[in-house]
């Protein structure tokens, strides 16, 4: 009889998951953190660590587009 066993998921990919869409650029750093980890221990979790680092860095460009447009328009309007 052949046991299988499955990884366990490393703690911090959730983690880096929720952060990526709490506060993109911790969870984007996170992940990558994560990523790192999941390779040197063999542990699951790759997919969440990929997720956020995508979600946390889409999040972060996201944040500097939505500022600067802001500002510009503020700036435009003359307040």
């Amino acid at each position: 009889m052949t046991e299988t066993s499955t990884p366990t998921t490393n703690r911090l990919a959730p983690v880096a998951l929720i952060l990526a869409v709490l506060v993109p650029i911790a969870g984007a750093i996170l992940g990558h953190i994560t990523l790192r980890q999941v390779a040197q221990t063999n542990e699951g979790g790759r997919g969440l660590a990929l997720a956020a680092i995508v979600i946390g860095w889409l999040g972060t460009v996201g944040w500097f587009v939505f500022w600067g447009i802001f500002l510009t328009t503020l700036r435009a309007l003359g307040a």
